[in-house]
């Protein structure tokens, strides 16, 4: 499979590079206890993954529109702090 020709299937695409954490609340990145890591997608797309134990091994993977989406409904449903 090539950049110029990934699969549709997100599932089937590689992931590009390393994954990021992004962490709040109550932990850290060292202890993982609040974050999500996320990836980029080989033509397009992300993986996320939970960084919790129950959660190892375990991706939702979306377009670039589809987590866009999640976010603003995260943002237009969540109180303020």
């Amino acid at each position: 499979m090539s950049a110029l020709n990934p699969s549709s299937n997100l599932y089937n695409r590689p992931i590009e590079g390393d994954f990021s954490y992004l962490c709040n609340g109550n932990g850290t990145e060292e202890t993982m206890e609040s974050c999500i890591s996320i990836a980029q997608l080989n033509g397009g797309g992300y993986a996320l993954r939970d960084t919790k134990v129950e959660g190892a091994g375990k991706e939702l993977r979306g377009t670039s529109a589809e987590l866009l989406n999640l976010a603003q409904h995260i943002l237009d449903t969540v109180p303020s702090a």
